[in-house]
Order: structure tokens, then C-alpha cells, then sequence
């Protein structure tokens, strides 16, 4: 009799102690969401859609300067000797292949900008989600993009939307 009622005792532990943690609260935020329609999200995408604007214009002109050049060299292939047809055809080359580096620098410039915004971004929305979570008892936080299926009402991104966009209007890309 007593190894029942000490077994019933430690059940109902159990069960109370289940009990107590299923009151945690559960909330998700979409954090694409955040990134692309807070302010400073989209002063982000604005001023690396101006940077790439700007650069590719650069860079189409000195493509077109390119095979102007080629079809120039075509046309004086037949006029000049072939050491000289060579000798042009070589610095052709050596043009197209800086042109090839330089565009390689500028797409790994640009995608460089676009992390380092967007982990300054994060940094600035962590801070936010800790200070709600705290404020609000939350004890987890998770990003809507892992969740299969939720309450509508443990999404929070429009509460953090707005705080963010109130602390943080624009963050400058160098």
C-alpha cells in the first residue's frame, strides 16, 4: 500500500510539474518581413539598387568601349601585318580581362555591402525582440519561416515592425 500511494505522489508530481511549463510563452516574428519592409530595410535595398545602377552603367560602358574596339580590330585585320593584328589583339585581351576582374570586385563589393547592412539590420532588431520578449514574458522566439503551422496571435512581427521602424529609420551603406 505505501509503494502505491509514494508512486501516486511521484505521478502527481509529474503531472504538476508538466503542468507549470506548458504555461511558457510561445511567440514567432517574421524576420524577411522585418528586413524588407521596415525603413531601414528599404533605405537598405535603395541604396544598393542606386550602387548597382550606378556601377553597371560604368560597366556597360566600358563593355561597349570593349567591342567597339574588337570590332575595329576585325576591320583592320586585313589592312595591318599580323605581328601588329597580334600585338592588338593582346591588348584586347588584357582589357577584357581586367573588365572581367573588375566586374568580379564590384558583384563581390555589392554582395559584401548587402551582408554587412543586413547583419547591422539584425543587430539592431535583436535588441528589440529581447526587450519585447522580456516586457511581454515570452520565453521563446521563433522565426515564422520554421513554423508550419501557429496562431496568428503568437505572431509578433507587426509589434516589432513598429518599434523598429520608430528607433531605426535608415541605416547608410558605405
Amino acid at each position: 500500500m505505501k509503494c502505491i500511494y509514494n508512486s501516486l505522489l511521484v505521478v502527481i508530481f509529474f503531472l504538476n510539474f508538466n503542468l507549470l511549463k506548458a504555461n511558457e510563452m510561445i511567440s514567432y516574428v517574421d524576420m524577411d518581413l522585418l528586413m524588407n519592409s521596415s525603413e531601414a530595410g528599404k533605405s537598405i535595398t535603395s541604396q544598393l539598387t542606386t550602387i548597382h545602377k550606378k556601377t553597371t552603367a560604368e560597366l556597360k560602358k566600358i563593355e561597349e568601349e570593349l567591342k567597339k574596339e574588337e570590332s575595329d580590330l576585325i576591320k583592320q585585320k586585313n589592312v595591318i601585318s599580323d605581328e601588329e593584328f597580334e600585338k592588338k589583339l593582346s591588348l584586347l585581351r588584357n582589357k577584357a580581362s581586367e573588365y572581367q576582374t573588375q566586374r568580379k570586385k564590384f558583384n563581390d563589393s555589392i554582395n559584401k555591402k548587402r551582408l554587412e547592412a543586413t547583419s547591422e539590420l539584425v543587430s539592431l532588431i535583436q535588441p528589440i525582440l529581447a526587450e519585447y520578449a522580456n516586457e511581454k514574458s515570452i520565453s521563446i522566439i521563433f522565426q515564422k519561416k520554421n513554423i508550419i503551422i501557429g496562431k496568428t496571435e503568437l505572431d509578433i512581427t507587426e509589434n516589432i515592425l513598429k518599434v523598429l521602424n520608430e528607433n531605426h529609420k535608415k541605416i547608410t551603406i558605405n
